[in-house]
Parts: structure tokens; sequence; C-alpha cells
């Protein structure tokens, strides 16, 4: 989860402030290039400092910087960016089909430069132009005090100097086929288990998020029986829904199970750096993000790698509640294709950045390539299940004889609902914002429109953090049954 940062313009001043507004997405080291048109950095990571080539790489006149992951089945015989250096020597800019992980990157020679992001968007990536230069960064903030119009890079494309902006057709491993929901649940369950053994391999993820919810159970479960003494981190506030079945897990697994418990003065003293990381004031993200938060800070005084169970809900059938609410199986298609499409500006988000904001390093099984692959290939009626619609139904079916019934087939509740700190957010905005004060200013003066007293709380701290007047207009609002997504 390095922190990057370039520009084609070769100016190091530029370059210098975009990695200082990235430092905590890296305070272990920085390293930066200058070339003869071309200046690139990263910041790294305490995990990821030990391994040369795995952040940054330099060979011959083709240099690369890359945040996340790359897997590969013999191991990943090379580190990450010295990997894309290789691939590129071989075949060019199409290298970028052939990896299978999470990435942002840079790769960049005498006369190209290239960008690119993973077809999910799991790491980020924003950029922007300055007298013909393009200047890029993981996050909106570095760029900032360097242009004036500020994008996001979109997930499955990829960027050259010479042609410009392209869709491209990432890795698709074969997966297994099935004709039964028992073979595709046997399927799923190995997949998964796959997944985590291969995101655990080099013996750096030393925890697990636990809500105590489904995903993050079968993580939690997988990864026990591959590392016996890893941990798990749950937070929450008193009452909170999530936190006796996290215990129950904990203690089902015989896991060291690490629990902080927050409060609503805790909330108050935090929200304000919350937003800046986020970089966003829609109410649901920033609810969720105070809780990834709290969880992150935990996490991070005990290892510098978690593992998540992010992802599940978007490929498999989760959040319940809307998809209960749907007319009819084409409309539960069509909401679990947006919630793909949109995942990245919803909870990949908020794990991203509250994750950077403690400089702990994450990974998400659920989201690998084989298990993403298949999941597009399961019918839908098997991930939102009869006529009660019961949510990840195949999943649960997968995992419910490694789990205690009342975790398998337990009902959805969102991160930040579940942890229990959504219910109190509301009520402490609206301390600050009244209804008729909201009814009085239902848009930002950017001109998006604003859902709630909440929201204009938020977005109000939102302004007092960023000036600039692109980043507003990068914000991601999502409705899923008023079509109305925007950013």
């Amino acid at each position: 989860m390095a922190g990057m940062s370039g520009t084609s313009s070769g100016s190091k001043d530029a370059l210098e402030l975009m990695l200082s507004r990235l430092h905590h997405r890296g305070p272990e080291s920085k390293w930066t290039y200058y070339g003869e048109v071309v200046a690139l950095g990263c910041c790294v990571l305490p995990s990821e400092a030990h391994r040369s080539g795995r952040t940054h790489s330099q060979m011959a006149d083709t240099v690369a910087v890359i945040d996340g992951h790359l897997y590969s089945e013999d191991g990943m015989q090379l580190p990450e960016a010295d990997l894309l250096v290789s691939l590129y020597s071989r075949f060019g800019p199409r290298f970028v089909e052939r990896l299978d992980g999470d990435f942002a990157l840079c790769l960049a020679t005498d006369s190209e430069l290239i960008l690119a992001r993973d077809a999910v968007g799991l790491r980020p990536l924003f950029y922007g132009f300055k007298d013909g230069a393009v200047c890029f960064a993981s996050e909106a903030k570095a760029l900032c005090p360097v242009v004036d119009d500020i994008k996001e890079f979109p997930p499955g494309y990829i960027y050259t100097s010479s042609e410009g902006f392209l869709r491209y057709t990432p890795w698709v491993d074969a997966v297994p086929g099935f004709d039964s929901p028992e073979q595709a649940a046997k399927v799923l369950a190995r997949l998964v288990e796959e997944a985590v053994q291969k995101r655990m391999a080099d013996n750096v993820a030393e925890g697990v998020l636990l809500s105590g919810g489904l995903d993050s159970s079968i993580i939690a479960c997988v990864a026990k029986e591959c590392k016996p003494d890893i941990k798990a981190f749950t937070v929450s506030v008193e009452g909170g829904e999530d936190l006796p079945l996290a215990r129950d897990m904990a203690r089902y697994l015989g896991m060291e199970h690490h629990v902080h418990m927050y409060t609503e003065s805790d909330v108050i003293e935090v929200l304000s750096r919350v937003i800046y990381h986020l970089e966003s004031f829609e109410e649901d993200n920033v609810h969720g993000a105070v809780a990834n938060f709290f969880a992150s800070r935990l996490a991070a005084r005990h290892t510098n790698c978690v593992l998540s169970g992010e992802g599940a809900d978007e490929f498999l059938g989760g959040y319940h509640e809307q998809l209960r609410r749907a007319k009819d199986e084409k409309e539960v298609a069509r909401l679990m294709d947006e919630l793909i499409a949109v995942a990245y500006n919803t909870g990949l988000q908020r794990l991203d950045r509250m994750m950077a904001a403690h400089s702990l390093e994450f990974r998400t099984p659920f989201l690998d390539q084989r298990v993403t692959n298949f999941c597009l290939k399961v019918p839908t009626s098997w991930k939102v299940y009869g006529a009660e619609r019961i949510g990840k139904w195949l999943l649960r079916r997968a995992f419910s004889d490694r789990l205690p019934k009342h975790i398998a087939w337990q009902t959805k509740r969102p991160f930040a609902s579940g942890a229990g700190s959504s219910k109190f957010m509301r009520a402490m905005a609206l301390k600050q914002v009244s209804d008729e004060e909201f009814m009085a200013c239902q848009q930002t003066e950017e001109g998006l429109r604003l859902h709630s007293a909440e929201e204009l709380y938020y977005y109000r701290i939102f302004k007092e953090n960023f000036a600039h007047p692109a980043l507003p207009h990068l914000v991601a609002k999502w409705d899923p049954f008023k079509h109305d997504f925007h950013t």
C-alpha cells in the first residue's frame, strides 16, 4: 500500500510536495527517481520495506512504482515492481493485461509514461494536468497544490503518454465449472481458501479485522487454519450488535482477540481527521470510515498487515435490505452490477483510506481475481436465494459446516450499524445542524445535492479540510433505488 506520485514534467518540487502529503501511506522510507522528463516516487510501509523490488524498481532506462499486490501460481518469483519492469520488457504496454492482483501503478521509460489501475479499483489513483504535463498521486489531497483540476483514474484503464486512456481486458484465469449449487459451494470454498493462502504465503499478515459478520468470520476461520497464532481485531460502541458475534467467533476459533470500545466523544475527537483521510462527506461513507478508523488504529498497535472480508457483499449478494426491496430478479442483478461498479467509491475507499491513515497494509481475499471471476458466473438466484431473498446464500452454504450456525445464517448489517456508530453519529450531527438549517441549504456551493442535515455537517468539516474546488466533485453519492450515482 505504498503512496505513489509522479509527474511527466520532471519537476522535483512538484514530486516532493505530493509525496509530503502521502507520508502516512508509507512512513518507513521514501524513494524518488528523476529522469530526463519524468519524476516518480513512493513512500513505503514498514511491512513492505524489507523486500527489494516490492514497491519500486529501476532496470536500465525503465522505472516502476506500484501500490498493491501481484500474485502468481509459482508464488511470485519476482517482487511486484520488478515484475512490472520484466513484463514490460516482454510485452510492452499490454503487460497490464497479464497482472493478477490489486494495483495502481506507474511505469516510465525515456519515451513513455504508463499509468494503470486494477479492474475493481481497490487501489486508488488520481491525476491532473499542468501545462501539458500529467501529474498523479494515490490520494487527491496530494494533487491539490499542484494542479487545478483533479480527476479519479478509472478502474480497468491504462493511460499511456502516446495513446491516452484505453480500457484494457484484465487477466482472466479459468475457474472450475459447476452444475448445481452444491458443486458451486464447494468450488467457492476452495477458491476462498486458496485466496487466503495466497495472501498469507509471505507470512506478513498477522491479523484479521473481525466484525462478527459472515464475511470476516469466514476469513478469520480460513486464516486461523493457515496461521494458528493469527490475531483478531474488533471495534464497537457499548451495545453494538456485532460485538457478541465477534466474541463468539473468536472463542470458537481460539483466537487472540483484541477489542476496542469507542464512544461519541471519541468520534467527535477524530471526525475531522477521518474526513480528511477519507476525502468524502457522503454520510454512509463517513459512518463506515469512523468504524474502520478505530479498527485500523487498534490493529496497527499489534501488526503491520491485516486481512479483511471486504468485497463479498458486492460479488455474492450482500446488502440484504436493498436487495430484498428489489421488485424482481432482474433488478437484483442490476443492483448487484451497480454495487460492483461503485465499490471503489464506497467500501473499498473507506477501507483503503483508514488503513492508510494508520500506515497499515491490508489484503482482501474475496477480491482475488479467481474468486471474483467465479462469482460473476454464479446465477444471481444462488446468491440472493428464495422468496425471502437470503443474501449471500451460496457463501453461507460454502462455509456453513465450518462456522457456528448463528454466525453462518445471521442477517447482514452494515459495518457502521453493527459496530453501533451510525445511530449516535446521526444524533451527534443533528446537534450541530438542524433539519430547518438543512432545508435552507440542500446544495453545496459547488451545486452538489446533499441528502440530510448530517451530510451537511460532514460537508462543512470537509470544506475546512479542503479548499480546492475540484475535491467536492470527486465525492461519490449513490442511491440504488433512485439510480443516482455521480462523482
